[in-house]
């Protein structure tokens, strides 16, 4: 992914709509698919990789994708869309971009767009907006 531990901190006027922030490689292999039932008990469905692991590689490519991140970013709502399920030794793409972002009532909202993909094929698209601290 982007910048470096020395990088400077992300304020939103350093976003812009359409920019991409970042990709990652995300493997659905035995280690991550064994952490996920050792915490939550759901082995997945005749092959198929549990929904909540593929939540949480969305969190991860989002939180992975651009660093340091000022404190005090609230964390404002996410959806979900989820298309073609994955498999079990899938390994997705992901790529997190801005989507937009708007002052309101003082605040400075920004919208994420994560789109986690096996090849061409989408696995899950989410938005995640903040209310940027700075």
């Amino acid at each position: 992914m982007t910048n470096t531990p020395s990088a400077p901190v992300w304020v939103f006027d350093d976003f812009r709509p359409g920019l991409e922030l970042g990709r990652l490689s995300i493997p659905l292999n035995d280690a991550r698919l064994a952490n996920w039932a050792a915490i939550y008990g759901e082995p997945g469905t005749a092959g198929r990789v549990p929904s909540g692991v593929l939540v949480a590689a969305m969190m991860e490519a989002y939180l992975t994708a651009f660093q340091p991140r000022p404190p005090g970013n609230i964390h404002a709502s996410q959806k979900l869309f989820f298309g073609k399920p994955a498999c079990p030794g899938d390994r997705l793409d992901a790529e997190v971009t801005c989507l937009w972002k708007d002052m309101r009532k003082g605040r400075r909202w920004v919208a994420f767009g994560v789109a986690l993909r096996n090849g061409d094929t989408d696995v899950l698209r989410g938005e995640i907006r903040t209310i940027w601290a700075r």
